[in-house]
């Protein structure tokens, strides 16, 4: 018992550290101090954890709002759009497909390969040539504003498109169905910046077995507690576990970057092991909102079979099994289409890419531990001959 309560009271503070850097984007100070910070978590745990780097031009936003008479509303520009030039554009904002220069939509979670890609709808609408510009209320299952991916971010496409609060939706609707005239500034930079995943092994008996890779991304729009704080914590206590044991199989760590900009960091960390999925034993996938209304996949029957059993035994529950063949997690999707056995693991949060997903609100450090002895426990299995 007094075990289970310092490894809840150690995720709780590993969660509030991570909480406290500030807004994860990939190639800001906080990212990179960030990942400095996860490597003196793991050479803690007796793993020597390394950065590797990568470049990318990341948008650094300026000036981003949309002004109505009096009233001015901030926002958050779509990464993998364009932008308007410094003064801004000048006119009125009416609905979608109307003659105004300024386009009302809506932008939401969309079920897809990147978990919060923008709906096909609303990546159609990026290409009217009808509107100068969008404004998008970016609805979630709670107020606020919730931050879409930018799975182009390499390729930019289509209009401006200024994200605000769905708090605002009800004004917003207001003014277009009054075409009320409008300025709108969605103002922002692209600036040479590095990130880096963070990554290390713990060597087996065996160092010519296929490797067991553990892996999270470490990337988000704001501070992530849940969404990618969890994942971490996770992350760290199967390292902790695995460090001190004597696998058969070498065990490869890995935490990526860039996971809201098209999982650049994946890309990185694949491209410099070419026959990593090929080789490799088994990836072990913690994704977002660990611990909340977890969802889990195998990619086939057995490994399926398996995930359940730890999870079980860990008292995960409710733990709803996907259908074999399909993946649940944006990276573990990618090393599955690849052919790489994953077992992975998701949850459900209503505060998913809403700035309120905060320590400690937002994590049950609790239900986290569970996953984490579940996947713990199928590394060991999974790390033996």
């Amino acid at each position: 018992m007094a075990q289970r309560v310092e490894q809840i009271q150690r995720i709780s503070k590993m969660i509030q550290e991570f909480d406290a850097q500030g807004w994860h984007r990939t190639g800001t100070t906080a990212d990179q101090e960030s990942a400095k910070w996860l490597v003196n978590m793991g050479q803690h745990l007796g793993v020597d954890l390394t950065l590797e780097r990568f470049h990318l031009n990341r948008v650094a936003p300026r000036e981003c709002y949309l002004e109505v008479g009096e009233r001015i509303i901030q926002g958050l520009p779509i990464f993998d759009g364009g932008f308007t030039a410094p003064e801004g554009i000048s006119g009125s904002i009416g609905f979608i497909g109307s003659s105004c220069q300024i386009g009302l939509d809506r932008v939401g979670r969309a079920s897809g390969p990147l978990g919060a890609e923008p709906n096909v709808e609303f990546q159609k609408n990026r290409r009217s040539k009808q509107h100068e510009a969008l404004v998008a209320v970016a609805s979630g299952e709670s107020p606020g504003l919730m931050a879409s991916n930018a799975p182009d971010f390499c390729q930019p496409f289509g209009l401006p498109v200024l994200q605000v609060s769905s708090e605002e939706e009800e004004w917003l609707t207001n003014q277009a169905l009054n075409n009320s005239l409008a300025h709108l500034v969605i103002s922002a930079n692209r600036v040479d910046s590095e990130s880096f995943n963070v990554t290390g092994s713990v060597a087996g008996r065996n160092s010519e077995a296929p490797p067991l890779i553990v892996m999270t991304p470490r990337s988000g729009w704001w501070q992530c507690a849940s969404e990618r704080g969890a994942g971490l914590a996770c992350w760290l206590e199967v390292m902790r576990t695995m460090s001190r044991s004597r696998p058969y199989r070498d065990i490869i760590f890995v935490a990526t970057s860039a996971h809201e900009l098209g999982l650049l960091g994946l890309d990185d960390f694949l491209e410099r092991r070419p026959s990593l999925v090929q080789e490799s034993h088994v990836w072990l996938h913690f994704g977002a909102d660990i611990g909340m209304e977890t969802r889990f996949s195998g990619t086939d029957h057995e490994l399926q079979s398996q995930t359940s059993t730890v999870l079980n035994a860990s008292g995960v529950k409710p733990a709803t099994p996907a259908h074999v063949g399909d993946t649940v997690g944006a990276e573990s999707q990618v090393v599955a289409r690849a052919g790489g056995r994953v077992a992975a693991i998701v949850g459900h949060s209503p505060l998913f890419h809403l700035e309120a997903d905060r320590w400690p609100e937002a994590i049950d450090p609790e239900a986290i531990s569970k996953v984490s002895n579940a996947f713990t426990n199928l590394a060991l299995q999974m790390s033996g001959e």
